[in-house]
């Protein structure tokens, strides 16, 4: 996926005239952009929430790692929460995150607006508190 932009401009670089720096530059930064997001793809986390009457499952995968799995009940005395997300510029987004007794936090997927955010948590956390 990285080299078609070397193969699609491949008459510009070789034999080298006087347009290949140029054609060179372009490949260089392509690729640079792919490996980049390539690397940020690597790194990235998802996550799972599996919820249930008095029983909560999150399965978080990373590239690379085998999937963990953690599994929460009303005993276990979780906190959800909503958190904005300030990274993003251009349209407030918001996340639903749970807090395990031990300090570690997972985050939902992102939610465009606070009321969507909100009204996954309240139906979160009362179908999780909710008796088996």
């Amino acid at each position: 996926m990285l080299l078609i932009p070397a193969w699609l401009l491949r008459h510009g670089l070789w034999p080298p005239g006087s347009v290949s720096p140029l054609v060179a530059l372009i490949v260089l930064a392509t690729g640079l952009i792919g490996i980049f997001f390539l690397g940020a793809a690597m790194i990235v986390a998802s996550s799972r929430w599996i919820i249930s009457p008095g029983h909560l499952s999150i399965a978080v995968h990373r590239p690379f790692r085998p999937a963990e799995t953690q599994a929460f009940t009303p005993r276990d005395q979780v906190r959800f929460a909503l958190k904005q997300l300030d990274w993003v510029e251009t349209q407030d987004m918001w996340k639903v995150m749970l807090t395990a007794p031990g300090g570690r936090t997972f985050a939902s997927r992102p939610f465009y607006s606070a009321e969507d955010a909100e009204a996954f948590r309240s139906a979160a956390e009362s179908l999780f508190r909710t008796k088996a």
